[in-house]
This record gives structure tokens, C-alpha cells and sequence, in this order.
């Protein structure tokens, strides 16, 4: 009995190998295509593809886990799981590599008042390497200071203690330049 739409789901779960043919068959480029929104800004292409055999390895391993009704509750499943196996690939990758301020986008938020993006990455430039990489990771990255601490082998407390000196330098120097970049209260 080969895998089709209406098996595919208990022949996975039952350990059979055509089932996961079948998934791979099908969800391939919809897996390809989260993890890639997720780890494209690392420039890192193989990444990609070892994220994606990953996932699918989680997905042959963590069938038994799968309590949904059907395609639906299943395509939203994998789709959890590539997410989240992207986010983490993302970070190791965040981790490993530094990135440089000009390849990092900013995504528009209503909270400011940036005339161009060039600008908060001037500002930003005002910064150590160390506080850039914290405030990237803290404000564009939504990473919490445990999470960053972690990251960069530092104490939560100096994370919070750099975000906070590295807000008054800032402030400072939005003041000077006679300049109202962001809205009250932003930094």
C-alpha cells in the first residue's frame, strides 16, 4: 500500500518510510519557503537545507505527537515546527556570524519617526560593536535580554545595564543633532 492523501497521516505514524516520501513530495517547497523568510537575512544557503532536512528528520521522529484532525491541523503542525527549527537555526547562525549594520533591515514600526532607515543605522553607529550587536538583537531581532545574555556569554544584568547606557548615549545624541528621530519615550 503506497501513501496518499487520505493515509499519509497513519502510515507516518505507523513508521512507514512512503509516507514520508509523500510529505517531503508535497511540503517541500512550502517548509523551503518558511525557513528560508526565517534564515535569509544570514545569507546562508546551506543553512537552508540543513534546516529543512532537519525538520523533516523532527517531523518523521515526533509523529506519534501529532493529535490533529486531517491535511488542515497537519499542514499547520509541520508549518510549526519549521518555524520554530527556523527561529533556532536563525540564532546559532546569529551566533556564529556577525552581522554587519548595513545588512540589517529595519521593519517599519509605528513607533517611529525615521526619516530613512540610514539614520537609526547612523545612530546606531554611535554605538561599540558590542552595544550595536545588543540593540540589533534587542529591538530588531525582539530578542528579551535573557536570550542576548545567553548569546553573547554576558551576565542579564550587564545586557540591561549596556541597553540602558547605550538609550542615554543615543538620547544624547538625537538631542545634538537638534533632532526628534523617535517618539517620546521609544528610547
Amino acid at each position: 500500500m503506497k501513501s496518499n492523501e487520505s493515509n499519509f497521516i497513519k502510515r507516518l505514524q505507523a513508521g512507514k518510510e512512503d509516507a514520508l516520501e509523500y510529505i517531503i513530495d508535497c511540503y517541500l517547497p512550502l517548509i523551503k519557503g518558511i525557513v528560508h523568510k526565517i534564515i535569509a537575512p544570514l545569507r546562508q544557503e546551506e543553512m537552508v537545507g540543513e534546516c529543512v532536512n532537519d525538520i523533516f528528520l523532527s517531523i518523521w521522529q515526533n509523529a506519534q505527537q501529532f493529535r490533529g484532525n486531517g491535511e488542515t491541523d497537519f499542514k499547520k503542525w509541520i508549518c510549526a515546527i519549521a518555524k520554530y527549527r527556523a527561529i533556532d537555526y536563525y540564532r546559532r547562525g546569529v551566533k556564529k556570524k556577525e552581522l554587519p549594520l548595513e545588512h540589517i533591515r529595519v521593519p517599519p514600526s509605528p513607533s517611529m519617526e525615521l526619516e530613512h532607515e540610514d539614520d537609526l543605522m547612523e545612530l546606531l553607529g554611535q554605538l561599540e560593536p558590542t552595544d550595536q550587536r545588543i540593540f540589533m538583537m534587542r529591538y530588531l531581532m525582539n530578542f528579551n535580554s535573557e536570550e542576548i545574555a545567553e548569546q553573547l556569554a554576558m551576565t542579564k544584568s550587564a545586557v540591561n545595564n549596556r541597553i540602558h547606557r547605550g538609550k542615554k548615549k543615543l538620547k544624547h545624541e538625537i538631542s545634538s543633532k537638534g533632532g526628534n528621530y523617535l517618539y517620546e519615550g521609544h528610547l
